[in-house]
Protein backbone atom coordinates (compact mmCIF):
# COMPACT_ATOMS: atom_id res chain seq x y z
CA UNK A 1 0.00 0.00 0.00
CA UNK A 2 1.17 3.56 -0.90
CA UNK A 3 1.36 6.02 1.62
CA UNK A 4 0.48 9.45 0.28
CA UNK A 5 1.80 12.84 1.24
CA UNK A 6 0.25 16.71 0.47
CA UNK A 7 3.00 19.26 0.16
CA UNK A 8 1.40 22.33 1.08
CA UNK A 9 2.32 26.24 0.75
CA UNK A 10 4.56 26.84 4.12
CA UNK A 11 4.03 30.19 5.92
CA UNK A 12 6.98 31.93 6.30
CA UNK A 13 6.64 34.47 8.53
CA UNK A 14 3.99 35.91 10.84
CA UNK A 15 2.40 38.35 8.58
CA UNK A 16 2.48 35.84 5.46
CA UNK A 17 -1.24 35.02 3.79
CA UNK A 18 -0.53 33.47 0.48
CA UNK A 19 2.09 32.92 -2.03
CA UNK A 20 2.48 32.88 -5.81
CA UNK A 21 3.78 29.80 -7.62
CA UNK A 22 7.10 30.72 -9.76
CA UNK A 23 8.09 27.52 -10.81
CA UNK A 24 8.12 24.26 -10.23
CA UNK A 25 12.00 22.77 -9.55
CA UNK A 26 10.91 19.50 -9.94
CA UNK A 27 8.80 17.61 -12.47
CA UNK A 28 5.83 14.34 -11.62
CA UNK A 29 7.92 11.10 -11.21
CA UNK A 30 11.09 12.67 -9.61
CA UNK A 31 12.32 11.14 -6.79
CA UNK A 32 12.72 13.43 -3.80
CA UNK A 33 14.49 13.29 -0.66
CA UNK A 34 13.57 14.98 2.62
CA UNK A 35 14.17 18.37 2.25
CA UNK A 36 14.91 18.84 -1.37
CA UNK A 37 13.93 22.26 -2.55
CA UNK A 38 10.50 21.47 -5.00
CA UNK A 39 8.69 24.65 -6.10
CA UNK A 40 9.55 28.55 -5.98
CA UNK A 41 6.90 30.44 -4.49
CA UNK A 42 6.85 34.43 -4.35
CA UNK A 43 5.90 35.96 -1.04
CA UNK A 44 5.06 39.73 -0.47
CA UNK A 45 8.89 40.03 -0.43
CA UNK A 46 10.90 37.13 -1.28
CA UNK A 47 10.69 33.92 -3.71
CA UNK A 48 11.82 30.88 -1.11
CA UNK A 49 11.51 27.29 -2.12
CA UNK A 50 9.03 24.55 -0.71
CA UNK A 51 10.99 21.81 0.23
CA UNK A 52 10.08 18.04 0.60
CA UNK A 53 9.08 16.75 3.63
CA UNK A 54 8.92 13.64 3.34
CA UNK A 55 10.80 11.10 0.57
CA UNK A 56 9.28 9.88 -2.11
CA UNK A 57 7.54 10.58 -5.68
CA UNK A 58 6.41 13.51 -6.87
CA UNK A 59 3.16 11.68 -7.91
CA UNK A 60 0.49 14.90 -8.95
CA UNK A 61 1.45 18.67 -9.54
CA UNK A 62 -1.59 20.71 -8.01
CA UNK A 63 -0.55 24.32 -8.36
CA UNK A 64 0.48 25.91 -11.49
CA UNK A 65 3.07 28.82 -12.20
CA UNK A 66 0.98 31.79 -11.54
CA UNK A 67 -1.48 30.46 -9.19
CA UNK A 68 -1.88 32.76 -6.03
CA UNK A 69 -2.47 30.03 -2.61
CA UNK A 70 -3.39 30.68 0.63
CA UNK A 71 -0.55 29.46 3.31
CA UNK A 72 -1.74 25.70 3.98
CA UNK A 73 -3.05 24.58 0.78
CA UNK A 74 -2.39 21.74 -1.66
CA UNK A 75 0.63 22.04 -3.98
CA UNK A 76 1.37 18.96 -4.96
CA UNK A 77 0.96 15.19 -3.78
CA UNK A 78 4.26 12.95 -2.83
CA UNK A 79 3.77 9.08 -2.81
CA UNK A 80 6.36 7.03 -0.81
CA UNK A 81 5.03 4.09 -2.77
CA UNK A 82 2.91 2.72 -6.44
CA UNK A 83 -0.65 4.90 -6.51
CA UNK A 84 -3.05 5.00 -8.96
CA UNK A 85 -4.66 7.92 -10.22
CA UNK A 86 -7.62 7.20 -8.75
CA UNK A 87 -5.80 6.95 -5.84
CA UNK A 88 -4.26 10.31 -6.05
CA UNK A 89 -7.56 11.94 -7.74
CA UNK A 90 -8.99 10.81 -4.04
CA UNK A 91 -6.43 11.78 -1.98
CA UNK A 92 -6.85 15.18 -3.45
CA UNK A 93 -10.14 15.88 -3.27
CA UNK A 94 -10.38 14.69 -0.01
CA UNK A 95 -7.61 17.29 1.14
CA UNK A 96 -8.46 20.03 3.69
CA UNK A 97 -6.15 22.87 5.30
CA UNK A 98 -6.95 22.86 8.98
CA UNK A 99 -7.72 26.09 10.53
CA UNK A 100 -4.14 27.17 11.26
CA UNK A 101 -2.75 26.51 7.55
CA UNK A 102 -1.16 23.71 8.46
CA UNK A 103 -2.81 21.57 5.96
CA UNK A 104 -3.87 18.15 6.41
CA UNK A 105 -5.83 15.66 3.94
CA UNK A 106 -9.01 13.64 4.76
CA UNK A 107 -7.06 10.22 4.96
CA UNK A 108 -3.10 10.06 4.60
CA UNK A 109 -3.37 7.16 2.80
CA UNK A 110 -4.21 5.99 -0.94
CA UNK A 111 -7.43 4.01 1.15
CA UNK A 112 -8.66 7.13 1.84
CA UNK A 113 -12.52 8.07 0.16
CA UNK A 114 -12.62 10.27 -2.09
CA UNK A 115 -14.61 13.77 -1.72
CA UNK A 116 -17.58 14.41 -3.86
CA UNK A 117 -16.39 16.83 -5.45
CA UNK A 118 -14.34 16.47 -8.63
CA UNK A 119 -10.51 17.93 -8.54
CA UNK A 120 -9.91 20.66 -10.22
CA UNK A 121 -8.03 20.62 -13.65
CA UNK A 122 -5.18 22.99 -14.02
CA UNK A 123 -6.47 25.98 -16.07
CA UNK A 124 -3.85 25.66 -18.73
CA UNK A 125 -4.79 21.69 -19.44
CA UNK A 126 -8.37 22.91 -19.39
CA UNK A 127 -7.63 25.51 -21.88
CA UNK A 128 -5.62 23.49 -24.22
CA UNK A 129 -7.85 20.72 -24.50
CA UNK A 130 -10.77 23.58 -24.93
CA UNK A 131 -9.55 25.47 -27.54
CA UNK A 132 -6.94 22.63 -29.26
CA UNK A 133 -4.52 24.34 -31.65
CA UNK A 134 -3.64 22.25 -35.20
CA UNK A 135 -1.04 19.01 -34.75
CA UNK A 136 2.70 20.54 -34.32
CA UNK A 137 4.49 19.75 -37.69
CA UNK A 138 5.47 15.85 -38.58
CA UNK A 139 9.17 16.42 -37.95
CA UNK A 140 7.97 18.09 -34.22
CA UNK A 141 6.51 14.86 -33.19
CA UNK A 142 9.17 12.45 -34.08
CA UNK A 143 11.48 11.36 -31.80
CA UNK A 144 12.33 8.80 -29.16
CA UNK A 145 10.59 8.66 -25.68
CA UNK A 146 10.61 12.33 -24.20
CA UNK A 147 9.67 11.69 -20.64
CA UNK A 148 13.15 11.86 -18.81
CA UNK A 149 13.55 15.47 -20.72
CA UNK A 150 13.79 18.17 -18.18
CA UNK A 151 10.52 20.54 -18.84
CA UNK A 152 8.00 22.59 -16.79
CA UNK A 153 4.64 21.16 -16.36
CA UNK A 154 2.69 23.45 -18.36
CA UNK A 155 5.48 22.87 -21.32
CA UNK A 156 4.83 19.25 -20.46
CA UNK A 157 1.05 19.46 -21.22
CA UNK A 158 1.19 22.00 -23.99
CA UNK A 159 3.74 19.80 -26.35
CA UNK A 160 1.41 16.75 -25.36
CA UNK A 161 -1.85 18.41 -26.60
CA UNK A 162 0.25 19.28 -29.69
CA UNK A 163 1.97 16.38 -30.44
CA UNK A 164 5.19 17.76 -29.88
CA UNK A 165 8.19 15.22 -28.73
CA UNK A 166 10.08 17.69 -26.16
CA UNK A 167 13.58 16.53 -28.24
CA UNK A 168 12.84 18.68 -30.51
CA UNK A 169 12.43 21.81 -28.08
CA UNK A 170 15.22 23.86 -27.12
CA UNK A 171 15.48 24.51 -23.80
CA UNK A 172 15.96 28.23 -22.31
CA UNK A 173 13.99 27.75 -18.89
CA UNK A 174 16.22 28.40 -15.90
CA UNK A 175 18.05 25.11 -15.13
CA UNK A 176 18.37 24.25 -18.76
CA UNK A 177 14.44 22.79 -18.84
CA UNK A 178 12.08 23.84 -21.67
CA UNK A 179 9.30 26.44 -20.69
CA UNK A 180 6.20 26.83 -21.76
CA UNK A 181 7.62 29.85 -24.13
CA UNK A 182 9.73 27.57 -25.76
CA UNK A 183 7.36 24.89 -26.89
CA UNK A 184 5.17 27.28 -28.30
CA UNK A 185 8.23 29.09 -30.07
CA UNK A 186 8.86 25.55 -31.42
CA UNK A 187 5.42 24.80 -32.19
CA UNK A 188 4.65 28.20 -33.87
CA UNK A 189 1.49 27.90 -31.01
CA UNK A 190 -0.45 30.88 -31.00
CA UNK A 191 -1.83 32.28 -27.75
CA UNK A 192 -5.13 33.21 -28.01
CA UNK A 193 -4.81 36.53 -26.46
CA UNK A 194 -7.68 38.86 -24.16
CA UNK A 195 -8.31 42.36 -26.06
CA UNK A 196 -5.97 44.40 -24.99
CA UNK A 197 -7.36 47.09 -22.33
CA UNK A 198 -7.00 51.08 -23.68
CA UNK A 199 -8.00 50.48 -27.05
CA UNK A 200 -11.48 50.82 -27.72
CA UNK A 201 -13.32 48.90 -30.61
CA UNK A 202 -13.02 51.60 -33.68
CA UNK A 203 -16.05 53.32 -34.55
CA UNK A 204 -16.22 56.01 -37.10
CA UNK A 205 -13.09 57.90 -38.11
CA UNK A 206 -11.63 57.87 -40.84
CA UNK A 207 -12.21 54.70 -43.55
CA UNK A 208 -9.59 51.80 -42.87
CA UNK A 209 -8.41 49.32 -45.58
CA UNK A 210 -10.01 45.65 -46.14
CA UNK A 211 -7.30 44.78 -48.06
CA UNK A 212 -5.12 41.15 -47.43
CA UNK A 213 -2.11 42.70 -45.27
CA UNK A 214 -0.28 39.37 -45.45
CA UNK A 215 2.19 40.38 -47.68
CA UNK A 216 3.17 43.39 -45.36
CA UNK A 217 6.74 43.01 -44.01
CA UNK A 218 6.08 43.36 -39.53
CA UNK A 219 7.37 41.75 -36.60
CA UNK A 220 5.27 38.81 -35.39
CA UNK A 221 4.38 40.73 -32.15
CA UNK A 222 3.43 43.64 -34.89
CA UNK A 223 1.34 41.29 -37.04
CA UNK A 224 -0.26 39.42 -33.31
CA UNK A 225 -1.05 42.84 -31.84
CA UNK A 226 -2.73 43.86 -35.20
CA UNK A 227 -4.94 41.21 -35.47
CA UNK A 228 -6.04 41.53 -31.31
CA UNK A 229 -6.46 45.30 -32.06
CA UNK A 230 -8.66 44.93 -35.57
CA UNK A 231 -6.00 47.16 -37.07
CA UNK A 232 -4.93 46.27 -40.82
CA UNK A 233 -1.55 46.57 -41.60
CA UNK A 234 -2.00 48.24 -44.66
CA UNK A 235 -3.02 51.21 -42.59
CA UNK A 236 0.25 51.38 -40.66
CA UNK A 237 3.27 53.64 -41.55
CA UNK A 238 6.34 51.03 -40.81
CA UNK A 239 9.27 52.94 -38.95
CA UNK A 240 10.88 49.37 -38.08
CA UNK A 241 14.36 48.31 -39.05
CA UNK A 242 14.54 46.78 -42.91
CA UNK A 243 11.02 49.30 -43.21
CA UNK A 244 9.44 46.55 -41.15
CA UNK A 245 6.19 47.40 -39.19
CA UNK A 246 6.93 47.48 -35.57
CA UNK A 247 5.14 46.77 -32.57
CA UNK A 248 4.79 50.68 -31.46
CA UNK A 249 3.81 51.04 -34.89
CA UNK A 250 0.45 49.35 -34.38
CA UNK A 251 0.07 51.17 -31.30
CA UNK A 252 0.41 54.56 -32.88
CA UNK A 253 -2.01 53.11 -35.73
CA UNK A 254 -4.63 51.68 -32.78
CA UNK A 255 -4.28 55.37 -31.20
CA UNK A 256 -4.88 57.05 -34.25
CA UNK A 257 -7.84 54.54 -35.04
CA UNK A 258 -9.95 55.27 -32.19
CA UNK A 259 -8.45 58.70 -30.62
CA UNK A 260 -7.82 56.71 -27.14
CA UNK A 261 -4.24 56.53 -25.85
CA UNK A 262 -2.91 52.88 -25.62
CA UNK A 263 -1.54 51.55 -22.50
CA UNK A 264 -0.96 47.53 -21.01
CA UNK A 265 -2.23 46.16 -17.74
CA UNK A 266 0.11 44.40 -15.80
CA UNK A 267 -0.72 41.91 -13.08
CA UNK A 268 0.56 43.21 -10.15
CA UNK A 269 3.20 40.85 -8.33
CA UNK A 270 2.78 39.60 -4.58
CA UNK A 271 5.27 42.18 -3.63
CA UNK A 272 3.36 45.46 -5.11
CA UNK A 273 0.43 43.99 -3.58
CA UNK A 274 1.55 43.71 -0.58
CA UNK A 275 3.43 47.39 -0.93
CA UNK A 276 0.16 48.82 -1.55
CA UNK A 277 -2.08 47.41 1.00
CA UNK A 278 0.43 48.10 3.65
CA UNK A 279 1.07 51.97 2.92
CA UNK A 280 -2.80 52.49 2.44
CA UNK A 281 -2.70 51.45 5.43
CA UNK A 282 -0.01 53.35 6.87
CA UNK A 283 -1.45 56.78 5.41
CA UNK A 284 -4.93 56.08 6.27
CA UNK A 285 -4.37 54.86 10.01
CA UNK A 286 -0.90 56.80 11.08
CA UNK A 287 -1.35 60.60 11.40
CA UNK A 288 1.96 61.95 9.74
CA UNK A 289 3.78 65.25 9.96
CA UNK A 290 7.09 66.14 8.54
CA UNK A 291 10.09 67.86 10.25
CA UNK A 292 12.84 68.40 8.23
CA UNK A 293 16.61 70.41 8.84
CA UNK A 294 19.47 70.87 6.41
CA UNK A 295 23.06 69.38 7.18
CA UNK A 296 26.12 70.77 6.30
CA UNK A 297 28.39 67.39 5.50
CA UNK A 298 31.40 68.27 4.40
CA UNK A 299 33.65 66.99 7.54
CA UNK A 300 31.69 63.93 6.72
CA UNK A 301 32.72 63.59 3.09
CA UNK A 302 36.19 64.47 4.55
CA UNK A 303 35.97 61.63 7.16
CA UNK A 304 34.57 58.94 4.33
CA UNK A 305 37.09 59.88 1.89
CA UNK A 306 40.20 59.39 4.86
CA UNK A 307 38.57 55.80 6.00
CA UNK A 308 37.85 54.52 2.25
CA UNK A 309 41.47 56.31 1.08
CA UNK A 310 43.86 55.34 3.77
CA UNK A 311 41.85 52.73 6.16
CA UNK A 312 41.08 51.16 2.51
CA UNK A 313 37.41 50.68 3.96
CA UNK A 314 34.36 51.28 1.66
CA UNK A 315 31.78 53.19 3.64
CA UNK A 316 28.86 55.27 1.89
CA UNK A 317 27.22 58.26 3.08
CA UNK A 318 24.27 55.63 3.84
CA UNK A 319 26.19 53.95 6.55
CA UNK A 320 27.42 56.91 8.17
CA UNK A 321 23.73 58.48 8.14
CA UNK A 322 22.62 54.57 9.78
CA UNK A 323 25.21 55.07 12.37
CA UNK A 324 24.40 58.51 13.24
CA UNK A 325 20.37 57.36 13.94
CA UNK A 326 21.50 54.67 16.11
CA UNK A 327 23.46 57.28 17.98
CA UNK A 328 20.78 59.80 17.82
CA UNK A 329 17.93 57.35 18.89
CA UNK A 330 20.17 56.21 21.91
CA UNK A 331 20.20 60.23 23.19
CA UNK A 332 16.35 60.59 22.46
CA UNK A 333 14.79 57.00 23.18
CA UNK A 334 11.26 58.24 22.62
CA UNK A 335 11.93 58.12 18.94
CA UNK A 336 12.60 54.20 18.75
CA UNK A 337 9.17 52.87 19.45
CA UNK A 338 6.16 51.54 18.24
CA UNK A 339 2.30 52.51 18.76
CA UNK A 340 0.21 49.84 19.69
CA UNK A 341 -3.40 50.76 20.65
CA UNK A 342 -3.09 50.79 24.07
CA UNK A 343 0.43 51.41 24.97
CA UNK A 344 3.69 52.23 23.27
CA UNK A 345 6.70 49.87 22.95
CA UNK A 346 9.91 51.15 23.68
CA UNK A 347 12.42 49.22 22.32
CA UNK A 348 16.20 49.68 24.20
CA UNK A 349 17.75 48.55 20.88
CA UNK A 350 18.07 49.97 17.77
CA UNK A 351 17.25 47.84 14.95
CA UNK A 352 17.11 50.02 11.17
CA UNK A 353 15.58 48.73 8.10
CA UNK A 354 17.05 50.26 5.28
CA UNK A 355 14.95 50.76 2.09
CA UNK A 356 16.42 48.96 -0.94
CA UNK A 357 14.99 49.61 -4.58
CA UNK A 358 14.46 45.92 -6.19
CA UNK A 359 13.07 44.63 -9.32
CA UNK A 360 9.18 45.37 -8.83
CA UNK A 361 9.44 47.52 -5.35
CA UNK A 362 10.65 47.96 -2.28
CA UNK A 363 12.06 45.86 0.77
CA UNK A 364 13.64 46.93 3.97
CA UNK A 365 16.31 44.32 5.17
CA UNK A 366 17.70 45.25 8.89
CA UNK A 367 20.75 45.57 10.23
CA UNK A 368 20.55 45.10 14.20
CA UNK A 369 21.54 46.16 16.98
CA UNK A 370 23.66 49.07 14.92
CA UNK A 371 24.71 51.51 17.86
CA UNK A 372 26.81 48.73 18.89
CA UNK A 373 28.46 48.27 15.59
CA UNK A 374 31.17 50.29 13.99
CA UNK A 375 31.27 51.95 10.44
CA UNK A 376 33.75 49.32 8.70
CA UNK A 377 30.90 46.48 10.00
CA UNK A 378 27.93 48.75 9.16
CA UNK A 379 28.77 48.90 5.69
CA UNK A 380 30.19 44.95 5.50
CA UNK A 381 26.90 44.55 6.56
CA UNK A 382 24.39 46.94 4.95
CA UNK A 383 26.54 46.13 1.16
CA UNK A 384 25.84 42.20 2.24
CA UNK A 385 21.97 42.71 2.77
CA UNK A 386 21.12 45.13 0.07
CA UNK A 387 23.34 42.53 -2.79
CA UNK A 388 21.04 39.74 -1.37
CA UNK A 389 17.82 41.68 -1.42
CA UNK A 390 18.15 43.00 -5.46
CA UNK A 391 18.91 38.93 -5.67
CA UNK A 392 16.16 37.64 -3.68
CA UNK A 393 17.79 35.55 -1.25
CA UNK A 394 17.33 37.41 1.93
CA UNK A 395 15.44 34.82 4.63
CA UNK A 396 12.64 36.01 6.42
CA UNK A 397 13.79 37.19 9.64
CA UNK A 398 16.58 39.75 7.36
CA UNK A 399 13.35 41.91 6.30
CA UNK A 400 11.05 42.23 9.45
CA UNK A 401 11.43 43.23 13.15
CA UNK A 402 13.09 46.81 12.46
CA UNK A 403 12.06 49.49 15.06
CA UNK A 404 13.19 52.81 12.46
CA UNK A 405 13.91 53.08 8.88
CA UNK A 406 15.77 55.03 6.40
CA UNK A 407 14.93 56.00 2.84
CA UNK A 408 17.56 57.30 1.08
CA UNK A 409 16.63 58.87 -2.37
CA UNK A 410 20.05 60.72 -2.22
CA UNK A 411 21.75 58.88 -4.96
CA UNK A 412 19.42 60.09 -7.72
CA UNK A 413 19.95 63.63 -6.81
CA UNK A 414 16.13 64.14 -5.38
CA UNK A 415 16.69 67.61 -3.18
CA UNK A 416 13.55 66.63 -1.05
CA UNK A 417 10.80 64.25 -0.31
CA UNK A 418 8.86 62.73 2.21
CA UNK A 419 8.67 59.02 3.14
CA UNK A 420 5.69 57.08 4.17
CA UNK A 421 6.46 54.91 7.72
CA UNK A 422 6.59 51.44 7.58
CA UNK A 423 4.18 49.93 10.20
CA UNK A 424 4.42 48.94 12.79
CA UNK A 425 7.19 51.56 13.36
CA UNK A 426 6.81 54.90 14.13
CA UNK A 427 8.97 57.06 12.09
CA UNK A 428 11.20 56.70 8.81
CA UNK A 429 13.86 59.13 8.04
CA UNK A 430 14.06 60.60 4.33
CA UNK A 431 17.59 61.05 3.15
CA UNK A 432 18.22 63.60 -0.03
CA UNK A 433 21.44 64.51 -1.85
CA UNK A 434 24.52 66.53 -0.73
CA UNK A 435 24.01 69.75 -2.81
CA UNK A 436 26.52 72.62 -2.91
CA UNK A 437 24.86 75.72 -1.36
CA UNK A 438 26.17 79.02 -0.43
CA UNK A 439 25.07 79.05 3.39
CA UNK A 440 25.82 82.07 6.02
CA UNK A 441 28.93 81.34 8.52
CA UNK A 442 28.97 84.58 10.71
CA UNK A 443 29.40 87.74 8.24
CA UNK A 444 31.19 85.74 5.51
CA UNK A 445 28.90 83.38 2.94
CA UNK A 446 30.56 80.32 1.81
CA UNK A 447 29.61 77.41 -0.39
CA UNK A 448 29.27 73.94 1.50
CA UNK A 449 27.60 70.32 1.03
CA UNK A 450 24.27 70.46 2.48
CA UNK A 451 22.13 67.37 2.76
CA UNK A 452 18.12 67.73 4.06
CA UNK A 453 16.57 64.86 6.04
CA UNK A 454 13.05 64.76 6.60
CA UNK A 455 11.60 62.98 9.75
CA UNK A 456 8.18 61.02 9.06
CA UNK A 457 6.78 60.35 12.61
CA UNK A 458 3.82 58.91 14.48
CA UNK A 459 1.90 62.11 16.42
CA UNK A 460 0.29 59.47 18.20
CA UNK A 461 3.36 58.09 19.82
CA UNK A 462 5.95 60.62 18.84
CA UNK A 463 5.53 64.54 19.66
CA UNK A 464 6.69 67.42 17.55
CA UNK A 465 9.01 68.52 20.40
CA UNK A 466 10.81 64.80 20.59
CA UNK A 467 11.09 64.64 16.90
CA UNK A 468 12.96 68.25 16.61
CA UNK A 469 14.95 67.07 19.41
CA UNK A 470 16.06 63.65 17.48
CA UNK A 471 16.93 65.96 14.21
CA UNK A 472 19.00 68.16 16.44
CA UNK A 473 20.43 65.40 17.80
CA UNK A 474 21.23 63.65 14.46
CA UNK A 475 22.42 66.96 12.56
CA UNK A 476 25.20 66.93 15.89
CA UNK A 477 26.59 63.56 14.85
CA UNK A 478 26.61 63.89 10.71
CA UNK A 479 28.29 67.85 11.05
CA UNK A 480 30.72 66.05 13.42
CA UNK A 481 31.32 62.43 12.46
CA UNK A 482 33.92 62.09 14.74
CA UNK A 483 31.52 62.07 17.40
CA UNK A 484 29.67 59.24 16.33
CA UNK A 485 33.16 57.09 16.36
CA UNK A 486 33.94 57.13 20.11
Amino acid sequence: MSTLHALTVPKWGMSMEEGEISQWRVAVGDKLAVGDEVVDIETSKIVNAAESPVAGTLVRIVGEPGQTLKVGMLLGVIATGAASDTEIDAFVAGFVPDAAGAARAQGSSTTAAAAPAAPAQPAVQAAAAATPAPAAAGALSQGPDDSMVNASPVARRIARVHNIDLHNVPATGRHGRVSKRDVEQAGGIRVQAAPLAGVAAPSGGPQRSTADDSHIASTPVARRMARTLNINLNDVKPTGKRGRVSKEDVERAAVAATGVAFYREQKLSSMRKTIAARLTESKQTIPHYRVSVDIEIDSLLQQRAYMNGKLGHKISVNDFVIKACASALGQVPEVNVQYAGDCIRQFDQVDISMAVAVKGGLITPVIRDVAAKGLPQIAAESSDLARRAQAGSLGVDEFQGGTFSISNLGMFGVDQFDAIINLPQAAILAVAAGVKKPVVRGDSIVAATVMRVSLSADHRAIDGAVAARFLQSLKGFLENPASMLL
